[in-house]
C-alpha cells in the first residue's frame, strides 16, 4: 500500500514538472493565448516599461485596393526585440476586444499565428526567442471597412518589456499617378513595387521617459557615490601615514570616515529608492542593496570605541579596507550596467559607440588601479611606516623644512591623483548620461 502511495506520488511529480517545462517552451515559442486581451508577458515581479520603446509599427500598401496590407514591427536603433505580440482590433469597439481581419505569415520560422477570441489568425507573436530587428506579416480586412488599430507588444528579454503600441491603420492611398500611352510592344513584367508608409506610436504615455528619468537620477547618485567613497579611501590613507605618531591622528579619521560614509549612505539608500519604485529591476536593486550593506559596515565602525593602540584595531581596519573595496567595484557595475541600458535607441543606432561607453570602460580601468593601490598599501603599511620613522630620525641640520620623507610625499602625491582622476571620470560619465535622449 506504501508502494503504491509512494509512486502516485512520483507520477504526479513527473506530471507536474512536464506540465512545467511544457509551458515555458511553449511561452518562449509565442504560444500565449492567455494575453490575448492585454498583449503582456505573464512575466511575475516584472512591469512593462513605460517608456517610449525602441520599436515601431509601419504599414507597407501595395497598388491595388483589397490587397493585403503588411504590417512591419522593426528596431528603431540597434536594440532588437526577442518577443512580440500582434493584433487589429475595432477602434470603436476596443474595450470589447473586437478582432478585426485575419493574419497571414510571410516567415513562418520567426512568427506564428494565435486563435485569440474564437477567431482563428486574430493575432501574431514570435515563433522562437532569437533576437529580431525586423518582422513583416500580411493582414487582411473582412469586407466592411473600418477604423482599424493595431497593437503591438515588444520584448527585449524576459525582465524588459513595454506596454503594447497602439497605431492607427491609415486610409488606403488614393493618390493616382498621370496615365501614359502604353506600348505597341509587351514589356517583360515586374513585380509592382509597394508604397510604404510609415506610422510611429500614437498612444498618449505618462510623461515623457518618466522612468528613464528616474533611472538616470540614480545612476547621477551612483557616480556622487563613486566620488565621495573615493576621496574617503585616499583620506584614510593620507591620514594613516601622515600622521601616524600623531596622538590626535585615530580620531581624526574616525570623524572624517563618519562624515564621508553618512553621505555615501545617503546616495547609496536615495539609489536604491529610485531604482526600487519604478520599473523594478533585479540586477541594480540587489547591487545597490549590497552597497547599503557595505556603507553600513563603515558607519558601525565609525562608531565602534576603538583607539589607536586597541588590540582589535589591525581587524578593524582590515575590514574598512575590505569594504572600501567592495563598495567600489559594486559602485562602478551599477554605474556601468546603466550606461549600456541607457544607450539602448538612438546612441546606438547603426551599431554606434557612445562616448560615454568609452569613458566608463577607462572609469572601470581606473577604479581597478585604485584597489591595486589600495591593496599594496594594505600589505606594506608597517614597512612604509617603518621607512617613515626612520627617516624622521635621522639627524639633518634642516630638520624643519624636511618634515616629510620621500616615501610619505609620494603617497600623497599618488593618493590625491587617484581622487582627483575618479572625480574627473564621474563628472565626465555625469555629463554623457545628461546628453542622453
Amino acid at each position: 500500500m506504501g508502494g503504491c502511495t509512494l509512486n502516485s506520488k512520483m507520477w504526479l511529480q513527473i506530471l507536474v514538472g512536464l506540465n512545467i517545462i511544457s509551458k515555458a517552451h511553449g511561452f518562449s515559442g509565442g504560444i500565449f493565448p492567455q494575453s490575448c486581451g492585454s498583449l503582456l508577458p505573464e512575466h511575475d515581479a516584472f512591469r512593462p516599461e513605460t517608456s517610449n520603446p525602441p520599436f515601431a509599427v509601419a504599414f507597407e500598401f501595395s497598388r491595388h485596393s483589397g490587397d493585403p496590407v503588411t504590417v512591419v514591427l522593426r528596431s528603431e536603433g540597434a536594440t532588437r526585440f526577442r518577443g512580440f505580440m500582434l493584433d487589429a482590433q475595432d477602434s470603436s469597439s476596443i474595450s470589447s476586444s473586437s478582432p478585426v481581419g485575419q493574419f497571414l505569415l510571410l516567415d513562418s520560422e520567426i512568427s506564428r499565428l494565435l486563435d485569440c477570441y474564437g477567431s482563428k489568425g486574430t493575432a501574431v507573436s514570435q515563433r522562437n526567442n532569437q533576437a529580431k530587428s525586423q518582422v513583416k506579416v500580411n493582414w487582411t480586412a473582412d469586407g466592411e471597412e473600418k477604423d482599424v488599430i493595431f497593437r503591438a507588444t515588444f520584448l527585449e528579454r524576459f525582465d524588459r518589456f513595454w506596454d503594447p503600441i497602439t497605431v492607427h491603420l491609415p486610409r488606403f492611398p488614393t493618390t493616382m499617378e498621370p496615365s501614359s500611352p502604353e506600348p505597341s510592344s509587351p514589356e517583360p513584367s515586374s513585380p509592382e513595387p509597394t508604397t510604404k508608409t510609415d506610422v510611429t506610436q500614437t498612444w498618449e504615455p505618462t510623461p515623457k521617459n518618466s522612468s528613464e528619468h528616474t533611472k538616470k537620477v540614480a545612476i547621477l547618485l551612483m557616480c556622487l557615490d563613486s566620488i565621495v567613497e573615493e576621496v574617503k579611501m585616499e583620506v584614510f590613507n593620507i591620514q594613516t601615514f601622515l600622521f601616524a605618531s600623531k596622538p590626535f591622528n585615530f580620531g581624526l579619521i574616525k570623524m572624517s570616515l563618519l562624515i564621508t560614509s553618512s553621505l555615501v549612505f545617503a546616495a547609496d539608500v536615495a539609489s536604491l529608492v529610485l531604482f526600487r519604485v519604478f520599473p523594478f529591476e533585479v540586477a541594480p536593486v540587489a547591487l545597490v542593496s549590497v552597497l547599503v550593506c557595505f556603507t553600513s559596515v563603515e558607519l558601525l565602525a565609525a562608531f565602534m570605541p576603538i583607539g589607536p593602540s586597541h588590540e582589535l584595531k589591525p581587524i578593524w581596519e582590515l575590514v574598512l579596507r575590505g569594504c572600501f573595496a567592495l563598495h567600489h567595484i559594486l559602485t562602478i557595475a551599477v554605474i556601468f550596467l546603466g550606461v549600456v541600458r541607457s544607450m539602448d535607441g538612438d546612441r546606438r543606432q547603426n551599431g554606434g559607440r557612445s562616448w560615454t561607453l568609452i569613458v566608463m570602460v577607462a572609469f572601470s580601468v581606473w577604479i581597478l588601479l585604485t584597489q591595486i593601490w589600495n591593496l599594496v598599501l594594505c600589505f606594506l603599511k608597517q614597512t612604509i611606516l617603518d621607512r617613515n620613522q626612520t627617516d624622521q630620525s635621522k639627524p639633518t641640520r634642516r630638520i624643519r623644512t624636511r618634515s616629510l620623507s620621500a616615501t610619505t610625499v609620494a603617497l600623497i602625491i599618488t593618493s590625491v591623483t587617484l581622487a582627483v582622476g575618479t572625480a574627473a571620470f564621474a563628472i565626465a560619465v555625469i555629463f554623457g548620461i545628461l546628453e542622453e535622449p
